[in-house]
C-alpha cells in the first residue's frame, strides 16, 4: 500500500524563472549554510547588531527550508542512491533549521519587547 500525493507544484517562479532542480537545491542549501556559518560571527553585540543577525539567520534558515522542501518535492531527478548520500545531512539539519528559525523569532521579538519598555520609561 503506498501513498502517492499528486501536488501540482509550478516549474517557474512567482519572478519567471525555472525551480531549481533537487541536485541545484541541495547545493544552493550547503553554501547558503556554509556562508551562514562564516557570517555569523561577524554580528556584533550591540542591540542593533543582535537584530540584524536574528533577522538574518531567520531569512537564512526559511531559505533552507524552502530549498530542502523544493529537493524533497523535485526528489525524482536523482537516483534515490545518490539523493540520500548527497541530502541526508540536509534532512538532519531540518528540525534544527525550524528550532533555530523559532529561537530567533522569540530574540528578534523580545529585543523588540524590550525596546519598547525602555521607551515608554524614558517618557515618563
Amino acid at each position: 500500500m503506498s501513498l502517492k500525493f499528486n501536488l501540482n507544484i509550478p516549474q517557474k517562479s512567482i519572478l519567471g524563472f525555472n525551480v531549481l532542480s533537487s541536485f541545484h537545491s541541495s547545493l544552493s542549501c550547503y553554501l547558503l549554510l556554509l556562508f551562514g556559518r562564516i557570517l555569523n560571527p561577524l554580528f556584533g553585540y550591540s542591540e542593533i547588531e543582535i537584530k540584524a543577525g536574528a533577522l538574518f539567520n531567520i531569512i537564512l534558515n526559511i531559505s533552507v527550508l524552502i530549498l530542502i522542501l523544493n529537493l524533497f518535492f523535485k526528489r525524482k531527478q536523482i537516483r534515490k542512491k545518490s539523493f540520500i548520500l548527497l541530502n541526508l545531512l540536509l534532512f538532519i539539519y531540518l528540525p534544527i533549521s525550524i528550532y533555530i528559525i523559532f529561537i530567533y523569532i522569540r530574540i528578534l521579538f523580545s529585543s523588540i519587547k524590550n525596546n519598547k519598555t525602555h521607551i515608554h520609561s524614558s517618557n515618563r
